[in-house]
């Protein structure tokens, strides 16, 4: 899902860096091959991609209450902090 997201944001902001993502966690660095390196708009990116990545309805307030704490089936979504 993460990965999804990665590529849906990229497009989104008509920007297709190289991205070395690890499927299981999600991590990877952005990279602009046209520029051959990292450009503002990798960080750019990078910056949204966090965002969206680390959203915690719970946290954010409002009607979406996130998932169930200590329900196995979702289990693999894991927060920092």
């Amino acid at each position: 899902m993460v990965i999804n997201t990665v590529g849906h944001l990229a497009e989104a902001a008509w920007h297709h860096p190289r991205h070395h993502g690890v499927v299981c966690v999600g991590r990877g660095p952005l990279q602009n091959h046209a520029a051959k390196g990292i450009t503002d708009k990798d960080f750019e990116l990078a910056k949204k991609i966090e965002e969206v990545v680390h959203w915690q309805p719970a946290k954010a307030g409002g009607a979406l209450e996130g998932t169930p704490v200590g329900d196995q089936r979702f289990a693999y979504i894991k927060y920092d902090g």
